[in-house]
């Protein structure tokens, strides 16, 4: 029983290895694209709904970007407070700005997709960057790096980003999640059709919206608005990510009662994405379960103890490895010496979420 096991162990251990050296590290210590700057006019799409404070900061940002020809596209999204008097005034002072007001209607009550889909149709040049009033941009340069990777036939980019860092334990943990994430999705995007849990920013042509008619098909989920456009449209062939550093964004981290949030709607997103997506997070997170279910009772046999404590330590150091180099990429570096204990919380999480999924009916 002890030699079986540990078969079986080193048989996860390989298929593990095909992920982590074969998958993941090529991306993750890939570096950042450099392209030169592309001469063609975008539309900046930023969406507000009572984020007055935030777009008093972000708006002097956009407006001092590095890029030859844009307009931004201010949308205000029903709001309560003076977001939609600020957005006039800008309006008034830079000729670039364009306001888009959306009132609530009774079809569509208070629904982001909407409110973008107005904005949409109303910026007047092809190319799209879409990002919330909320998040933060550190660089002049981030229009220019992001739009660099359009091509004639890339005409998605996916952009990165990095939570805000805080005190406390819990928000050390829910970056690493966010790193595991990100590792795996950029991944596989590379490599084959893209797939995302978590976009906060994203480029596109407006021919890829309208060629899928647009969020027509999960208007009424009112999460996760890039991630199930990046399912309908996105695919091999049309789809990049920018990595570069300028164009890197920052948003706020979760609370702990926002992140239990967030993984259930991530469940019921997971439920909805394309076959393909949702069975290549599936298999991985439930091969790690595997390891570390043959891995404990191996152990407990004792017999061959010192063989799987070998495997088990070289399974951790190469994602450790791993780990570390896309950690940095997304200015993590606090959360190196963290990876041991934080794999055994993230392994148990996610074959939560796998067998929560795992007979769960698709929405979609």
């Amino acid at each position: 029983m002890a030699l079986i096991l540990l078969y079986i162990l080193a048989a996860l251990f390989v298929v593990l290895l095909i992920y982590y050296l074969g998958i993941f590290s090529g991306s993750v210590f890939s570096k950042p694209h450099e392209t030169n700057a592309k001469r063609i006019p975008v539309s900046v799409i930023v969406y507000a709904k009572n984020h007055l404070n935030e777009l008093r900061n972000l708006i002097p940002v956009l407006l001092n970007q590095n890029y030859h020809q844009f307009e931004l596209v201010l949308v205000n999204n029903a709001s309560t407070d003076d977001t939609l008097q600020l957005i006039k005034e800008y309006a008034l002072m830079y000729p670039n700005i364009k306001m888009v007001d959306v009132v609530n209607n009774e079809a569509f009550w208070g629904n982001k997709k909407y409110a973008i889909t107005l904005a949409i149709k109303a910026s007047k040049y092809e190319y799209l960057v879409c990002i919330d009033a909320d998040k933060k941009i550190h660089s002049n340069n981030w229009l220019v790096q992001l739009t660099s990777h359009f091509t004639l036939n890339k005409t998605i980019i996916l952009g990165s980003f990095f939570y805000s860092k805080k005190k406390g334990f819990f928000n050390k943990y829910f970056r690493f999640f966010h790193t595991m994430q990100q590792i795996q999705s950029v991944a596989w995007t590379k490599i084959s059709k893209p797939y995302s849990l978590n976009l906060q920013q994203i480029a596109f042509k407006k021919e890829d919206f309208y060629n899928i008619n647009g969020f027509i098909n999960h208007m009424q989920k009112p999460l996760f608005i890039n991630e199930y456009f990046v399912n309908d449209a996105a695919t091999s062939k049309n789809t990049t990510i920018c990595e570069h550093s300028d164009a890197m964004i920052e948003t706020e981290s979760l609370t702990k009662k926002e992140f239990k949030l967030f993984k259930k709607d991530q469940l019921q997103l997971l439920a909805n994405l394309k076959s393909a997506a949702a069975f290549k997070i599936k298999l991985f997170n439930f091969v790690q379960f595997l390891f570390l279910i043959t891995a404990i009772t191996s152990f407990i046999t004792i017999e061959f103890w010192y063989v799987t404590l070998a495997i088990v330590l070289l399974r951790y150091l190469i994602l450790w490895i791993i780990f570390g180099k896309a950690a940095k990429k997304l200015h993590y570096n606090d959360l190196i010496f963290y990876f041991p204990l934080f794999d055994l919380f993230y392994i148990f999480m996610q074959i939560q979420l796998f067998l929560g999924n795992l007979f769960k009916k698709s929405n979609s």
